[in-house]
């Protein structure tokens, strides 16, 4: 998701407005968040710009559980200098290096189980020659099965969290009124 605004406000003034409506991404292990406060965004300051995301509606416990922590989208803000007030991008979705990390999973199974099967194929037509194709259709299936369920866990991340983008990026956008604009009016 990218989305550009205009505020009449300088960055300085835009980004100090950031502490009103969101908690600070301070870790406390006794909330049961896992951050301090009570408000519903939790966001990091970052120079000219911020990262904001939905608090978590279970305890921290169950969310390390939960594919919806796993996938838990960010909403990444950089704000800019105008010659009159500031331009603000947005920039949203899961964090990549998790995409990048539960893509190599699922190439590793399915690696895993293809090396498994083209190595154990010639053992079993050996010394089990009955049972060598429903061996290998085994294992077919299972390296099948563990790929469906990989698949499967970012599928369910993204229902849960279908809307905390959405929820994230009009809450600061209303807080902070900014005025959505085309990118062509940024330049």
């Amino acid at each position: 998701m990218y989305k550009f605004f205009k505020s009449p406000l300088p960055p300085s003034e835009l980004i100090s407005k950031i502490p009103e409506f969101t908690d600070a991404k301070k870790v406390d292990p006794t909330s049961s968040s896992l951050y301090e406060g009570e408000k519903d965004i939790i966001a990091q300051v970052e120079g000219t710009g911020f990262k904001a995301q939905k608090r978590s509606g279970i305890g921290w416990g169950l969310a390390w559980f939960s594919p919806g922590s796993w996938f838990k989208p960010v909403l990444t803000a950089s704000v800019a200098p105008l010659k009159e007030g500031s331009s603000v991008v947005f920039e949203g979705g899961t964090p990549v290096p998790m995409k990048v990390l539960w893509a190599a999973l699922i190439v590793g199974v399915a690696s895993v189980g293809g090396i498994f099967m083209a190595l154990n194929y010639p053992v079993t037509i050996n010394f089990d020659g009955r049972n060598s194709g429903a061996d290998m259709m085994s294992t077919i299936m299972a390296m099948n099965t563990a790929v469906g369920i990989l698949v499967l866990l970012p599928l369910i991340g993204w229902w849960l969290t279908r809307n905390d983008l959405a929820f994230v990026a009009a809450t600061v956008e209303r807080n902070l009124q900014l005025q959505q604009v085309p990118k062509s009016a940024l330049d």
